[in-house]
């Protein structure tokens, strides 16, 4: 047997159906409240999996006493990420809810089962997917069957409440600005996007290339399993790439940390920032403003992101956001600058 329409989550009397028991049954079952026997449990339990039910998070935590849980799915901890995480957290707090997080590696599918069964053990009344983007869309969807979810997306899936960062924008606007100071064109060090697909921001840079009608040269790609300091790491030994090329005048880096990296192997190699060669990323970390020289970047408002991705789980009517203007932008610091001659 299945729930009896598809347009809708199944609902507690469709595993009382299902399941052959009575809709008391179902409920001691989810409350714990009174001992049910084990043959009748684990009908309950094989018939919630078949269905793929999910239980109102919300109703089980005041039964048990306990706030409602919102979850939060994660790839990784930068500082992109972390700030989104915090943000959600704080305005989840101020509603009256507990938060937990789960990082669960989109390369790993294995790993993340386990952890979305932890995660998803838990009373959730519904989970926010930061970089939606990078998993297997359908596989995680029919993971969170039945729970309210919001992403925070470089586009957004028709079906889900979703938070547009637009990544792609972001680097096209910030590619634009570096061909406006004369250069012929812009070097790109990146990381690979979900799925082996360009990344939304190496398909900004390249917009911005293409629309100019200038050379698009071969975008150099770290490592997609790297995080963190990581990134600066990979940043630094991909100038001996770069260099190959005697027409480099201008690199956009596809974080802030990889343009870190850049700028120290420009460095060792004995050419200055942005004397011979521009530097560019994204993001506006802390330590962009006060790195040496200062990074020219692209300010991506992560704050606003997770606020406004607890924000679209909890309104749904209000569906879906984009960044407002004034929230995100250009920032130009001293790493970037006219081209020699």
């Amino acid at each position: 047997m299945r729930a009896p329409r598809d347009d809708r989550p199944p609902t507690i009397h469709d595993v009382a159906r299902e399941a052959g028991v009575s809709l008391p049954t179902v409920s001691r079952v989810l409350t714990g409240s009174t001992p049910v026997s084990k043959k009748r449990r684990d009908q309950v339990l094989a018939a919630m999996k078949r269905l793929g039910y999910r239980p109102n998070g919300a109703a089980r935590a005041l039964v048990q006493g306990r706030q409602p849980i919102i979850g939060i799915v994660t790839p990784d901890v930068t500082y992109g990420s972390a700030q989104m995480v915090r943000s959600a957290e704080r305005a989840a707090r101020n509603a009256g809810y507990v938060v937990t997080v789960s990082v669960i590696d989109p390369y790993d599918l294995t790993r993340a089962d386990t952890s979305l069964d932890v995660l998803l053990a838990q009373p959730i009344v519904g989970v926010i997917v930061l970089d939606f983007d990078r998993y297997d869309l359908k596989d995680l969807a029919e993971k969170l069957a039945g729970l309210p979810v919001s992403t925070i997306s470089s586009g957004g899936d028709d079906h889900l409440r979703h938070v547009v960062v637009d990544d792609r924008r972001a680097a096209r606007e910030l590619t634009e600005h570096l061909l406006a100071l004369g250069h012929k064109t812009v070097h790109h060090v990146s990381f690979p996007g979900p799925h082996g697909h360009p990344h939304p921001r190496e398909l900004g840079w390249r917009d911005a290339l293409i629309a100019a009608g200038v050379p698009v040269p071969t975008p150099i790609q770290i490592d997609p399993t790297l995080e963190g300091d990581q990134y600066v790491r990979a940043g630094r030994p991909s100038v001996n790439e770069l260099l190959r090329d005697p027409s480099l005048t201008a690199v956009f880096c596809g974080n802030d940390q990889i343009a870190f990296g850049v700028m120290r192997g420009l460095t060792d190699a004995g050419l200055s920032v942005p004397q011979d060669v521009s530097v560019a990323g994204i993001d506006d970390e802390p330590l962009a403003e006060f790195w040496g020289p200062a990074l020219t970047t692209y300010r991506l408002d992560f704050d606003w992101a997770g606020a406004a991705a607890l924000r679209a789980l909890l309104q749904p009517e209000e569906t879906n956001e984009r960044a407002a203007s004034s929230t995100f932008g250009l920032v130009v610091r001293d790493s970037t600058t006219k081209p020699k001659g």
